[in-house]
C-alpha cells in the first residue's frame, strides 16, 4: 500500500513538474534560403527573366564563365565598372581568346555583356531588374539570337560586382579568331562606366543632372534612389530613347519651401481690470510613496517551476513520512 502511495505522489509530482517547467527547445519558425550570391545564381535570375517573356533558358558554357568571372575579378580589383579588360581587350575578344567560336561576321559578333556593381545586399535578382530598364541590356538578356551564357561575381571593399557573357556559338566552321585592329571601326563611347556626382536641388527643389560620358540611366537612378521610369516620366522619355553626355535631366522633386503667412499686427486694447479673487487653500493631501521593490524580487518562469517542484517535492515527503508512521506494528 505504502509502495503504491509513494508511486502515486512521485508520479504526481513529476507530472506537475513537466507542465510548469518552460520548453528549453527553440520554436521552430519558417525557413527561407537566401537568394545565392554566386554565377549560378546570376543565370538562373536572367534565364527566370526569359522565363517570364516565353524565352527558353541559355545554356551554361564553361568559357563564358571564365570570361566572366575573369573581368568581375578584374573590376573588383581596381574598383572601376567597365568593359574592357586589363590587357585593353574587349569582350568578344576574351570569349576568342578562351576559344570561343562566336557566330557572325563582323565584330562584335554576335555577343553582349551586361555589368554592374552595387552594395553587397545588391541581389542577382535585383541586378536583372535594373539591366531591364534600357534596351541594350535587355537585348543582351533576353535577345533570340543568343543560345548561350557564362556569368561572373566577385566581392570587394563592401560591393559586389557582375558580370554576363551572352553569345551564339558557329555552328559550324574553323573559330573566327581575332584580328587586331578590327575593333577600330567601332564606338567605344559608354565602355567605361564613370561615377555618378550627386547633384543639390535648386531653388525650386528640384535635382537635376547632367549627363557625363560614361554615364547610363540605371547608374543614376541607383545613385539618386530613384526608379529609371521615374525618371522618364519626369522628361518624358520614351522607353527607345538612349541618355546622351550633356543631357541634363529631372531626377526628382523635393519639394519647394512653403512660404510663411504674414505675421499678424497685434492692436492696442484696453488693459481689463482684474478684480481680485478668493484664495483657495488646497486640502493637505496623502503623498503615498511607493516602496521600491528589492533588486532581484521578480522571478523568472524557470525559477517559479523550480520552486513549485521543491513544493511538491517536500509534500510527497511529508506524505510518505506519515503514511510509514502510520503503519501498523
Amino acid at each position: 500500500m505504502n509502495r503504491r502511495l509513494r508511486f502515486l505522489l512521485l508520479a504526481t509530482a513529476l507530472m506537475i513538474a513537466q507542465g510548469l517547467m518552460p520548453s528549453l527547445q527553440p520554436s521552430a519558425g519558417p525557413f527561407q534560403r537566401a537568394e545565392s550570391q554566386d554565377s549560378y545564381g546570376l543565370i538562373e535570375a536572367v534565364n527566370s527573366l526569359r522565363s517570364s517573356r516565353g524565352l527558353s533558358p541559355y545554356i551554361v558554357n564553361s568559357a563564358l564563365m571564365g570570361t566572366a568571372q575573369g573581368q568581375a575579378n578584374y573590376m573588383a580589383s581596381t574598383g572601376t565598372i567597365t568593359h574592357t579588360g586589363p590587357d585593353g581587350s574587349r569582350p568578344y575578344q576574351r570569349a576568342q581568346a578562351a576559344g570561343y567560336s562566336i557566330e557572325g561576321g563582323y565584330p562584335p559578333y554576335f555577343f553582349s555583356e551586361n555589368i554592374l556593381s552595387g552594395g553587397n545586399e545588391l541581389s542577382p535578382t535585383m541586378a536583372v531588374q535594373i539591366w531591364t530598364g534600357d534596351d541594350p541590356h535587355m537585348n543582351t538578356m533576353t535577345s533570340t539570337i543568343y543560345q548561350e551564357i557564362g556569368a561572373g561575381v566577385a566581392v570587394s571593399g563592401g560591393m559586389i560586382y557582375y558580370v554576363v557573357d551572352c553569345a551564339r556559338p558557329k555552328s559550324s566552321g574553323p573559330p573566327s579568331n581575332y584580328t587586331p585592329g578590327s575593333e577600330s571601326a567601332l564606338s567605344t563611347e559608354n565602355e567605361i562606366i564613370m561615377p555618378v556626382t550627386k547633384s543639390t536641388p535648386n531653388s525650386n527643389g528640384e535635382i537635376i543632372h547632367e549627363v557625363q560620358s560614361g554615364q547610363s540611366l540605371w547608374q543614376i537612378a541607383i545613385e539618386y534612389g530613384v526608379k529609371i521610369d521615374e525618371i522618364r516620366a519626369l522628361n518624358q522619355l520614351s522607353a527607345e530613347y538612349l541618355i546622351n553626355p550633356g543631357d541634363t535631366l529631372l531626377v526628382k522633386k523635393v519639394g519647394t519651401a512653403t512660404p510663411l503667412p504674414p505675421t499678424a499686427t497685434l492692436m492696442p486694447t484696453d488693459t481689463p481690470t482684474l478684480l481680485p479673487s478668493p484664495t483657495v487653500s488646497a486640502a493637505p493631501s496623502l503623498t503615498t510613496t511607493p516602496t521600491p521593490a528589492p533588486a532581484g524580487s521578480v522571478m523568472s518562469g524557470a525559477e517559479i517551476a523550480v520552486g513549485a517542484i521543491i513544493i511538491v517535492a517536500l509534500a510527497a515527503a511529508a506524505l510518505v513520512a506519515w503514511a510509514g508512521r502510520a503503519r501498523p506494528i
